[in-house]
């Protein structure tokens, strides 16, 4: 992609960024959600590109460096600020519905989903099924934003998905990586040292990130309890700690990513004045990562791979959003006060988005994308089926719970 063809996609992107804005409140009652908007932008913009008409995987390989240069600081950024504007002092309704969700609902979907690909279709190989659940494991709750903002359905139910898709993706990270690279070292016939090499990995960035977001909450609250901090300098506070954890780990042979969740987390923790500092970074930013990342991913990553869809792939995706997950948070939130209908309405928000998109393009530069289309190719199916399907349904199934919570009361 050269120099001006790459400023006029931006300028493309910021376009329609712009559109959607002006018109927001009137496509946002036709349940018209911003990714499915940039989705459909960055396909639009693929055509004159000549992308869709490339040979499979050409588009993806041609401009990976760029889409997952701009993924991973994506992802250290939404890892950090997730978990450092987590409130976690939130009543304990809101608290026991996440833990149920993470502790319980999080490993059962991923082995469920597991088993599921495995028996779909058993030629994939077990630690490949493995990748794939990982990656369509992880919710985001960018997807349903009514669901947030519906303030009729009960807040334990909003807070919990809500805490459940902050933190899923953080504690799915390490043991992705840990698949991705062990199919690598089988790959490559490698050696015996990968586990030790991982666990190392892993764990230097967990301890470079707990000591340095510990350090910068203290220096925050200092900083605010002192008024030293003007309040432009606060909006700018999440994602200056988050990159600078994030590089600062991968430079020191660290995993980059846990570091700056560890980051956020140990941060949240030891300032009781972070979450209104960096919560200043705000909706609209992150809104804008957001639009961003679906667009990119509608302009590289789906054009690369839609000729490898499958009615198997179908099948699969329809199965792990409608059923898997739903089956999964049911049995998880046995013996809680909520409802059938609540049960229903969590299991079926949980949105695949951000995470799995970056997820795989994180993968393409650890193994050879060519070699692994199928995964590739449901990954990105799911999330497709799933921007459009949680776009459409957040706000009408919002409306639905309240009324059916109104006529059992």
């Amino acid at each position: 992609m050269g120099s001006a063809m790459f400023e006029w996609v931006i300028i493309l992107f910021l376009g329609s960024g712009l559109v959607y804005g002006l018109q927001s409140r009137r496509l946002q009652r036709r349940n018209i959600s911003s990714p499915m908007m940039m989705v459909l932008t960055g396909m639009l913009v693929a055509l004159p590109l000549g992308i869709w008409h490339s040979a499979p995987m050409d588009a993806l390989s041609g401009s990976i460096h760029f889409a997952t240069g701009f993924a991973e600081m994506t992802l250290a950024i939404i890892l950090f600020l997730d978990a450092a504007v987590l409130d976690y002092r939130k009543e304990s309704a809101a608290r026991n519905i996440a833990i149920r969700l993470l502790l319980i609902g999080l490993p059962l979907t991923i082995g469920v989903t597991w088993a599921f690909i495995v028996g779909l279709d058993a030629s994939i190989g077990l630690v490949p099924a493995l990748i794939l659940a990982l990656i369509v494991s992880p919710t985001d709750a960018a997807l349903g934003r009514p669901v947030l903002e519906n303030k009729g359905v009960p807040e334990p139910v909003r807070q919990g998905i809500n805490i459940e898709s902050g933190l899923n993706d953080g504690l799915v990270l390490p043991v992705f990586t840990t698949a991705v690279l062990l199919e690598a070292n089988l790959l490559s016939n490698g050696h015996q040292g990968w586990i030790a090499e991982a666990v190392l990995e892993i764990s230097i960035g967990a301890v470079i990130g707990v000591v340095s977001g510990y350090v910068i909450g203290q220096v925050v609250n200092h900083a605010v309890k002192n008024r030293t901090i003007v309040a432009r300098f606060e909006r700018l506070l999440g994602v200056l700690a988050a990159l600078f954890i994030f590089l600062l780990a991968e430079e020191l042979g660290g995993n980059g990513f846990v570091a700056a969740f560890a980051g956020g987390l140990a941060l949240n923790i030891s300032s009781d004045k972070v979450k209104n500092a960096i919560e200043s970074f705000g909706e609209a930013e992150s809104e804008l990562l957001t639009m961003l990342t679906f667009f990119v991913f509608g302009l590289i990553v789906v054009p690369a791979l839609y000729e490898s869809w499958t009615w198997t792939m179908l099948l699969f995706s329809i199965a792990s959003l409608a059923v898997l997950r739903p089956l999964c948070v049911w049995i998880c939130m046995i013996g809680s006060p909520y409802s059938l209908g609540e049960k229903l309405y969590i299991g079926w928000f949980g949105p695949r988005g951000i995470a799995s998109v970056i997820y795989m393009l994180i993968m393409a530069t650890m193994i050879d994308p060519g070699a692994f289309k199928p995964l590739f190719a449901a990954g990105t199916m799911i999330v497709c089926i799933s921007v459009v399907a949680h776009g459409i349904t957040a706000a009408p199934a919002s409306r639905a719970l309240v009324s059916y919570l109104a006529r059992k009361s």
